[in-house]
């Protein structure tokens, strides 16, 4: 290792004496560069592990041979992004996130609709697992058996790198999901460790009896208690019990093993090869496992992210890390980095505390526990960015902090029982969702689209034309804050034509038993491609439509870690101020209530001139100025 430093060290001397930089000369410095951290990282894990010297050694030969492979086109790509650091975080950016079967059937699918994307606006794709999985038990694609394959019902992984050579053309990215935490019990690997190869079961976490077992799971959180109780799977012809946190089919992998880092690594950048832009690096939370510690955020899963981070760093610059990391928002933001690996762990989050809030804000029609909770947010490093969405395929944990919600006076799970209440068509609300993984006492996670969380479904079956306008206001809300707070807002597919619950997924025997497929529908092309017959969509379309459009115009709503929050003494209103490089503002004034009220001009000036951007509409601020249910004002001084 000390003399692959040294060589490493003179690579890095002759490329920065290149006066001609290219590529390679680039790679050869950032190679030199990150070196002795992936390095220090490594041996911060696997000090005493006897892979330690062979997994190493296999790494650095991974980072050189991807490199190589990396087309000449995405390496100038990546020294485009290399001089824009943090080019995700761009005000032109919006994300919307499907299913490619869903959406329309297959990679083939999805290419024929480029120019409906690009009529909404979308610029980047945040396509659900596509990868090789079992034909049943695969848990929505997140059981991949294959790393280096693609579903073959969606195509090739040649079909795939047309796709994504062709959204580029179109200038759109890709994202992807990478599962990190486990793969399926039919993958390679595990065929072989049930096959009785130790190396391979060194992959995985095997135990011959309940000992260690049980002294984990006094730990350890179930994720799905209803449908897959336990941490531990018995595994009969073996005779052994193996780790396996989300269904029995998902075997954890076992990263204290330094093969199994190297190995995803390297699954990883030969992907990145294939054209995906951006990583959403699945279940990072639960990476690292050990007896008589929580089972989540444990700091070896922030080594394991860093050393992810820099090899992507060094074979593909242009590249950048989500991390899917459900947790306290003090957790979410450790995995930006902190220290001396601030900024250079994932480089964009999940705002998924803000999203269950903007919910509980409607249904409470009350931003008080949405404002306390934001302020109570760490400052997240620069460079780094959020995801802001209302929806996405999972469901919507209710995850406040139960000290905000008693400092407000109130009991967090008789808070949490009333919002499903709410939300669930009960006691007259408008919602049609569902409980997801209902506990003992009550407490519950959230299925349901958006428009139908929103009532849109229950008023066209009421055929309430007042209630309709309601709730296209709420769907107008949702949509308008999250294109607005900074970071990349993105859209659910289906969304953008107010598409309600999909209940025919009861009659699809694999998705029959998991409620957030009611979420997840088949896209509707009759709606989306003949809007002109549907009032009601083709409003929420142009809404959408208009805003996206709005928001690649104004410069402020990038994330330059700007965003303000201000308590205007209405705690009906959310209100934000976003500012540009410039300096100039942008003030965000949402109104959660269903009835109008007043907010004050003080901070913005009394008597100022303002314009609305959504509508173009220009008046002067008084004391108090009125704003309708379920308003969005889009506020900047009038030149």
């Amino acid at each position: 290792i000390l003399k692959m430093q040294q060589a490493y060290k003179l690579s890095r001397l002759y490329a920065l004496l290149d006066k001609n930089r290219t590529s390679e000369s680039c790679f050869h410095i950032r190679l030199g560069s990150n070196f002795p951290i992936i390095l220090d990282l490594f041996e911060k894990l696997y000090s005493t592990h006897p892979y330690k010297k062979e997994a190493f050694e296999n790494l650095i030969e991974i980072l050189i041979n991807r490199h190589q492979e990396r087309s000449e086109e995405q390496k100038k790509l990546d020294l485009h992004r290399s001089k824009n650091p943090n080019w995700y975080s761009s005000n032109e950016i919006v994300g919307m996130m499907l299913y490619t079967e869903r959406f329309n059937q297959n990679f083939k699918g999805l290419e024929e609709k480029i120019p409906y994307f690009k009529k909404l606006g979308i610029n980047t794709l945040h396509l659900m697992p596509f990868l090789d999985v079992p034909e049943s038990e695969n848990d929505g694609g997140y059981a991949v058996r294959n790393y280096r394959e693609t579903n073959p019902k969606l195509g090739s992984m040649e079909d795939f790198e047309n796709l994504a050579k062709n959204l580029h053309q179109n200038e759109m990215n890709v994202i992807m999901d990478f599962v990190l935490n486990h793969c399926a019990d039919t993958h390679q690997w595990a065929i072989k460790a049930k096959n009785g190869d130790e190396k391979y079961k060194e992959y995985f976490y095997f135990f011959k009896d309940r000992t260690i077992p049980d002294a984990l799971e006094k730990t350890m959180l179930e994720i799905f208690p209803d449908t897959a109780p336990g941490n531990f799977t018995w595994l009969e012809e073996q005779k052994e019990w193996v780790m396996t946190l989300f269904h029995h089919y998902q075997w954890d992998l076992n990263y204290k093993n330094p093969r199994v880092l190297v190995e995803m690594i390297d699954n990883m950048l030969f992907l990145a090869n294939k054209g995906v832009d951006i990583f959403r690096l699945d279940a990072v939370a639960y990476m690292w496992k050990d007896i008589g510690r929580f089972n989540q955020n444990l700091p070896e899963v922030h080594t394991l992210l860093q050393i992810f981070k820099m090899c992507g760093q060094v074979v593909a610059p242009g590249i950048a890390y989500i991390a899917e990391a459900i947790v306290a928002p003090e957790e979410i933001v450790k995995y930006f980095g902190e220290a001396e690996a601030e900024g250079n762990e994932c480089d964009i989050a999940y705002n998924a505390t803000f999203m269950a809030l903007s919910w509980e804000a409607i249904a409470s029609g009350n931003t008080d526990l949405l404002r306390k909770s934001m302020y109570s947010v760490p400052k997240k490093p620069m460079n780094t960015t959020w995801i802001n969405y209302a929806r996405c395929h999972d469901d919507i944990g209710l995850g406040f902090e139960d000290k905000l919600i008693q400092e407000l006076g109130k009991n967090p799970l008789m808070h949490r029982l009333y919002m499903l209440r709410y939300y669930c068509d009960e006691q007259g609300t408008f919602g049609r969702g569902k409980r997801f993984m209902q506990e003992p006492n009550g407490n519950a996670r959230l299925s349901g689209s958006m428009a139908s969380l929103c009532g849109l479904e229950k008023a066209l079956e009421e055929k309430n034309d007042f209630q309709i306008h309601l709730a296209q206001k709420r769907i107008h809300l949702q949509h308008a804050i999250i294109l607005s707070l900074g970071g990349i807002p993105m859209i659910y597919s289906g969304d953008e034509i107010a598409s309600t619950n999909f209940y025919y997924y009861l009659n699809e025997s694999d998705k029959k038993h998991d409620n957030r497929w009611l979420h997840r529908p088949m896209m509707n092309w009759d709606i989306a491609e003949n809007l002109e017959k549907y009032p009601i969509q083709k409003s929420v379309f142009e809404n959408l439509k208009k805003m996206i459009s709005l928001r690649k115009e104004i410069p402020a709503f990038a994330d330059n870690n700007d965003l303000e929050f201000i308590d205007s003494g209405n705690s009906h209103l959310l209100v934000f101020k976003k500012t540009d490089k410039k300096g100039e503002h942008v003030w965000v004034i949402c109104n959660f209530s269903e009835y109008e009220t007043t907010f004050p001009s003080w901070f913005i000036g009394l008597n100022k001139k303002v314009k609305n951007l959504l509508t173009d509409e220009q008046f002067s601020l008084q004391y108090q100025n009125f704003i309708g249910r379920y308003d969005v004002l889009w506020l900047t001084l009038s030149t």
